[in-house]
């Protein structure tokens, strides 16, 4: 293919016609030359080893030769393949595509891909029941699943994985299988450590959104639509049945094992930290989690790309730790985005609208590890980040940013942040427990059923009246903070636990609050661990959340708690104030403690150095 890439180029250029090249970021012309009009779609099930059936939608180029065969790129869904749509509507899509966009089938099969979507075991229109997401038998299943893809006659051999979210996480799944097919990666918006990235961020448990993501898998699995509401009830029917099953009976036998499902809601609510063993699956989060099975991606040497965004709930901080301890990650892209992407969310944008070109971007990369097409994707810089307020893409060689210095602020008299630590005293906080982040946070890009319109921080100076924050004097120039802010606080409260609520914020000389970034925290999982000790790097303070780690605080004895916001790229400008905001509570996306303290104390003293430390770009 790359020989065959390369004359037809030469060609062009010989007859007098001007073959322009262009490979760079988000932009590719030249390189791949095919222009398949539409694709030819079927469906069947493909029988596992245990006898279950998994139901899979096939997407081939229009009018491809009787002998043409394709690099095959692989979507391993939980949120059903595709659906039917009611007898009126079908005009709309017959199937119409489920979790993956149908212009990504569009685009990847017009550039010479086919394209396959899986409904993972106890899902869809598959057969069989989970016992636990992203489960051995999952990934059993992601094998034999490409053992049969690379013996039909419309595949060339070459697979890759892609995806968002759960699809983003099977994808690297897949890699921990070493299929010897398997030639690239595409990890979107990944959970790279079940326990820390979603279900319990710095140890305090995400339980409405598990809640939420449980009541939508469920009715998914049941083939019940009606939870969507709106014109989703309105013009879905349901699950589309594989080819054949015109009446749906193998379909309704499916629907009827799925009720057998893992229910994972329940299964959070019996674990607490990370070692814990949930009873049901005999298992902790760990083990079903992608960090658990690094040895095996490593090995694999799968060239894998991750692409997350600045506002993707902790799954940000996922796709960044995956990147720093899996070598063959040969790409890492960041952009201003939620969950997806589906918004532009920097606070500098005209709108939300995500105008950079993610598939052509997923397009180079597949191109060159798929196709051979030699377009200089693997002589770039391998990290490219957003940084907010310049907004424009930087470059550069590693992550954490190798060029970036640590900036101190250190919490002072007045509810100030200065630069030199000379006070003493402590600053009292009544705790608040109506706090909550809305509807409309980073923790909502999640899921559609969570979300109450676009991912907007607006100004916070209200909110800020209900917290306890520290104000720096005005910035004298611009600092660009890019990497993990880190918390480094002395309290002490009436109580032998909180949860800790930490915001970095950007106030305007006309007094407008926005937000930076974030981190929760359980105090009860305070004690930082040796670094050497953790199952992965980490570019903070690591904390094992273990349960032989946990240190209840003494009410009214100061404890040292430390630990990394979520990662960001933000440009404070000159005359601006940087914030950091405390408070006990975020009603809106994560449990209340049972322990509620009522008064919290920052203490601030040469042997108390409560600090934010940040990480600045010059």
């Amino acid at each position: 293919m790359k020989k065959y890439a390369f004359l037809a180029l030469l060609f062009l250029q010989w007859v007098g016609v001007d073959a322009q090249l262009v490979s760079e970021l988000g932009k590719y012309e030249g390189y791949n030359t095919a222009n398949y009009k539409g694709y030819s779609h079927y469906s069947e099930y493909v029988t596992m080893p245990d006898s279950v059936r998994l139901a899979a939608d096939v997407f081939l180029p229009k009018k491809r030769g009787e002998s043409e065969d394709f690099p095959t790129i692989i979507y391993f869904v939980r949120y059903v393949r595709s659906v039917q749509l009611k007898a009126g509507f079908r005009f709309l899509g017959d199937p119409k595509l489920g979790h993956v966009p149908q212009k990504e089938i569009d685009f990847f099969t017009s550039k010479g891909y086919a394209c396959i979507i899986v409904d993972l075991r106890g899902s869809g229109a598959s057969f069989g029941s989970r016992k636990m997401e992203f489960s051995n038998e999952e990934v059993d299943d992601m094998t034999n699943m490409m053992d049969w893809m690379v013996a039909q006659k419309w595949c060339n051999g070459k697979l890759a994985t892609t995806g968002i979210s759960y699809t983003g996480t099977t994808a690297e799944l897949a890699v921990s299988s070493q299929h010897p097919a398997l030639k690239a990666c595409i990890a979107r918006c990944n959970i790279f450590d079940l326990y820390d990235d979603m279900n319990f961020p710095g140890g305090v448990r995400q339980a409405p959104f598990i809640e939420v993501w449980k009541k939508t898998t469920q009715a998914l699995d049941l083939n019940d639509f009606s939870p969507f509401g709106g014109l989703i009830k309105t013009v879905v029917k349901g699950i589309n049945p594989v080819d054949g099953d015109k009446k749906g009976v193998l379909l309704k036998q499916a629907i009827e094992e799925h009720k057998k499902n893992f229910d994972i809601f329940s299964g959070i609510y019996r674990v607490e930290n990370r070692d814990d063993i949930e009873p049901e699956t005999g298992a902790s989060s760990d083990d079903f989690s992608i960090h658990n099975r690094m040895a095996a991606i490593v090995e694999s040497q799968v060239p894998i790309y991750r692409i997350s965004g600045w506002y993707d709930g902790a799954n940000i901080n996922g796709t960044v730790k995956g990147y720093m301890n899996i070598p063959n990650t040969k790409k890492l892209l960041i952009g201003p985005w939620d969950h997806g992407p589906a918004e532009n969310i920097s606070p500098f944008a005209a709108n939300n609208k995500v105008s950079f070109s993610v598939y052509t971007e997923m397009l180079r990369f597949f191109d060159f590890y798929l196709k051979d097409i030699p377009n200089g994707i693997d002589t770039e810089q391998p990290v490219h980040y957003y940084q907010m307020g310049k907004e424009q893409f930087v470059s550069t060689t590693n992550w954490p940013v190798p060029d970036a210095e640590t900036q101190t602020f250190f919490v002072t008299n007045n509810n100030q942040l200065a630069e030199a630590n000379t006070q003493t005293g402590n600053a009292k906080y009544t705790t608040d427990y109506t706090i909550g982040s809305s509807e409309q946070a980073r923790w909502n890009s999640l899921t559609g059923l969570y979300r109450n319109g676009e991912i907007d921080y607006k100004d916070r100076a209200a909110i800020n009246q209900k917290m306890l924050t520290f104000t720096a004097p005005a910035a004298t120039e611009d600092l660009e903070i890019t990497g993990h802010p880190i918390i480094d606080l002395y309290l002490s409260i009436d109580a032998t636990d909180t949860y800790l609520f930490v915001y970095l914020e950007d106030v305007a000389p006309d007094g407008k609050v926005t937000y930076i970034t974030e981190g929760p925290f359980r105090a009860i999982h305070r004690k930082v661990s040796n670094a050497q000790d953790a199952p992965y790097q980490q570019a903070v303070p690591y904390h094992s959340y273990k349960a032989a780690d946990r240190q209840p605080l003494t009410a009214g004895e100061v404890a040292r708690i430390q630990f990394g916001l979520q990662p960001t790229s933000y440009l404070l400008q000159a005359g601006h104030q940087l914030r950091v905001s405390v408070s006990v509570a975020d009603k809106d996306h994560f449990d209340l403690l049972p322990i509620q303290p009522k008064e919290l104390k920052i203490h601030y003293s040469d042997t108390y150095p409560s600090q934010v430390v940040l990480p600045i770009v010059k």
